[in-house]
């Protein structure tokens, strides 16, 4: 086990240096000048400019940060090539940047601030992805070409085929309006942010229609893995010679059955809150919800680039992580998975 997991670190480290490298050079070759963005309307002075671009390593610069220039006066723009090499080596350092558009916040503040209630939200999604639709599939594959079957398989359709965004607008519209006004303003949900010092809800109320959207494709994917891989195990030899032995249809499903069945259902939902860790970037803007999904979206359309390469780079390690705790798990849910073993190698 111990030699699997380094030898997926090591893996780790070119995904990370391609990604990284990627996005660094698309952020370069966008149009528009980061300084300029800054300064938006407003014409800098030389002097301000030539600061501006010395602070952000745009230019070259000495020992003491004060800008090279050439035998004409004029600035040397530094080398797309050493700007990356910093940027790994301030990576290194637990720095991530500085904002353009945040008066030079730097970026792992802004991404310590803004990460907690992406992982909050997060976690409360996943959860309800994996009670309901491990549930769902698996009262789907028992009780097959049932009513509950039937309305397993048109809930999942229809979820499946709603975007994101609109289930959640659904949402938004039916829970904190039509609701609201049925009820003259007796019960009704928060449909946008979080619980403030004035808020007139409970702070995990304010999780529950986001958490809904984020969760709603996701259970119903998952409750149709769940259906389609037990129903795939019920049918195999060993489970007929555990009925054969005189085994309970419980003890074969919950002893035998299941954890073989899992394994997909596991390996989906290790993913998917990889993807979710990564920020839900439509179920937060819809909710503006002030996590790094949301932070993303307002840098991307600021053009806030520090802050867009910096959440990527978090996102690219959260997803290797996830990925690599879903694989050590396989091991715990099939005891026949040997990762140590000359024959998975």
């Amino acid at each position: 086990m111990i030699k699997y997991i380094i030898k997926r670190v090591v893996q780790f480290i070119p995904v990370f240096l391609g990604v990284t490298l990627i996005l660094f050079i698309m952020q370069n070759v966008v149009p528009g000048d980061p300084i300029k963005l800054i300064a938006g309307e407003k014409k800098l002075d030389p002097q301000t400019e030539m600061n501006l671009r010395a602070t952000y390593h745009l230019i070259e610069t000495d020992d003491e940060g004060n800008a090279i220039l050439d035998k004409n006066g004029n600035t040397i723009e530094t080398p797309l090539w050493k700007r990356y090499i910093a940027y790994i080596a301030g990576l290194l350092h637990g720095d991530l940047g500085r904002s353009y558009q945040q008066n030079g916040k730097p970026v792992a503040d802004i991404l310590a601030e803004k990460y907690p209630y992406t992982v909050r939200l997060a976690i409360v999604a996943i959860i309800i992805e994996s009670i309901i639709g491990i549930a769902a599939g698996m009262v789907s594959a028992i009780k097959r070409y049932s009513a509950w079957d039937v309305g397993v398989t048109l809930t999942t359709s229809a979820l499946v085929a709603m975007p994101a965004f609109w289930f959640g607008m659904l949402q938004q519209l039916f829970w904190g309006i039509v609701l609201k006004d049925l009820t003259g303003g007796g019960f009704y949900l928060p449909i946008s942010g979080v619980a403030g010092p004035y808020a007139e809800f409970p702070n995990w109320v304010y999780y529950i229609l986001p958490a809904l959207t984020l969760a709603a494709v996701s259970t119903a994917y998952t409750a149709r893995i769940m259906r389609s891989q037990l129903l795939e195990v019920l049918n195999q030899d060993y489970i007929r010679t555990a009925r054969a032995k005189g085994l309970s249809r419980r003890a074969v499903i919950w002893r035998h059955a299941l954890k073989n069945a899992l394994i997909p259902v596991v390996t989906y939902i290790g993913m998917d809150f990889g993807g979710m860790l990564a920020g839900a970037i439509l179920t937060e803007t819809v909710f503006n919800w002030p996590g790094i999904g949301y932070e993303t979206y307002r840098a991307i359309s600021q053009r806030d680039w520090p802050i867009v390469l910096g959440s990527v780079t978090v996102i690219v390690i959260v997803v290797m992580v996830i990925n690599l705790v879903v694989d050590i798990s396989y091991a715990f849910l099939d005891p026949r998975i040997r990762f140590d073993s000359s024959k998975s190698e």
